[in-house]
């Protein structure tokens, strides 16, 4: 399998990717809720946060098959101008508002990269695809340690296989499913 960086061309694809990867995740379920709600909101959330991860000088990683993605941010580099979330309503704004302080507060100081979002299409989920786009990010990244939110057990196993470990206890915004913050030294 072909890990690469995302084209400029391919950059609707990768929000596409990541919210069909979420569609279901619990997070996202809690931040907007409702089917039909999510799948309008999704992308405009990914979009928002795909194009800040530009702005910040991370990397975009893909497949080669378009089917997984990842957003690797610089640790501190992760403001995203409330603009950008146009299309949002302001209880979604709000819940990502509280989401967010509590993603701060709980992060790492210092020098890391931010493995920000990483999703796999549910057609080619269960198949290694997620561990190797992230095993690609950690190696390019060489010694620079990374960090990541956990959004569900599961997600926090995979990562605990690849070296990540828990970072502090479970978070969660009032009403909100719990986040793992992990950390992988290198």
């Amino acid at each position: 399998m072909i890990v690469r960086a995302a084209a400029p061309s391919e950059m609707d694809t990768v929000v596409d990717v990541l919210s069909e990867a979420f569609r279901d995740d619990p997070v996202s379920v809690w931040v907007f809720p409702g089917d039909e709600r999510r799948a309008v909101a999704l992308p405009i959330f990914h979009r928002a946060f795909l194009r800040e991860t530009l702005a910040a000088g991370g990397h975009v990683d893909v497949t080669g098959d378009l089917s997984a993605a990842v957003l690797w941010t610089p640790g501190g580099g992760e403001d995203v101008d409330g603009a950008a979330f146009s299309g949002l309503t302001g209880e979604e704004l709000g819940r990502l508002a509280a989401l967010s302080e509590l993603m701060t507060k709980h992060a790492p100081g210092g020098e890391y990269h931010h493995a920000r979002f990483i999703g796999v299409r549910g057609s080619a989920q269960r198949q290694g695809i997620g561990a190797r786009l992230l095993r690609h990010g950690l190696d390019r990244n060489g010694i620079v340690p990374a960090y990541l939110e956990a959004s569900s057990p599961e997600s926090g196993k995979l990562y605990r296989r690849l070296g990540f470990r828990d970072h502090g206890p479970a978070f969660a915004a009032e009403g909100g499913p719990p986040m793992w913050p992990m950390w992988r030294d290198q």
